[in-house]
């Protein structure tokens, strides 16, 4: 019985904290999104099903806007397929993507660079909210390990407000994110993908 109520008070406060957030192509639904927020560290938990069950776990440490410590890992059907470490001074970012198989390191000097995942991480859509600025630089670190696109993982970006909703352009795509009251509410994505708060 003890073991129960101790389940069910660390449930509670999970819940309690996180935002849940679903994941839709059209009227589609295609996973979750659960954002935790600790002071300055955020967990995201993502799962993608297109048949396949895709996670993604991701922990990343802030010192304002800034990421210091970054972690995500990918699994697929509970398979682990692979991380990627990366941690910031403010002036060298340095990110590791390990497999089973192989590593891989890759080093950036740049001073002020901005975390954004592409796998719907959405803790550094919310931190960059929390800290707008019109114009800033820009790494996506799964871009980084793949050799085609390498190129495109960093850049500059520019974020717009209208209202409540924000738009981030980066690389010619736009994202628009509805955030009110220190909460995302909506995000609209390139292809009618949406991302939407649950109440």
């Amino acid at each position: 019985m003890k073991k129960l109520l101790v389940i069910f008070i660390v449930l509670f406060s999970i819940f309690t904290f996180a935002e849940i957030y679903s994941i839709k192509i059209g009227d589609t639904l295609l996973g979750t999104s659960v954002l935790f927020e600790n002071n300055n560290i955020f967990t995201t938990k993502t799962e993608i099903d297109y048949g396949v069950l895709y996670t993604i776990d991701s922990t990343t440490v802030f010192n304002e806007n800034l990421f210091e410590n970054y972690t995500v890992s990918f699994t697929v059907d509970g398979s682990y397929t692979g991380q990627i470490v990366g941690n910031y001074d403010g002036k060298v970012a340095n990110f590791v993507f390990e497999t089973l198989q192989s590593s891989y390191t890759y080093s950036l000097n740049s001073r002020d660079l901005i975390i954004l995942d592409n796998n719907f991480v959405l803790s550094h859509l919310k931190r960059l909210l929390e800290f707008p600025a019109p114009y800033f630089k820009v790494v996506v670190p799964q871009l980084l390990f793949n050799p085609s696109k390498t190129g495109y993982a960093v850049g500059e970006a520019t974020l717009k407000k209208k209202g409540d909703t924000f738009e981030l352009v980066f690389r010619n795509e736009r994202i628009r994110i509805k955030y009110k009251e220190g909460k995302i509410l909506e995000i609209e994505y390139p292809g009618y993908v949406t991302v939407e708060l649950i109440d």
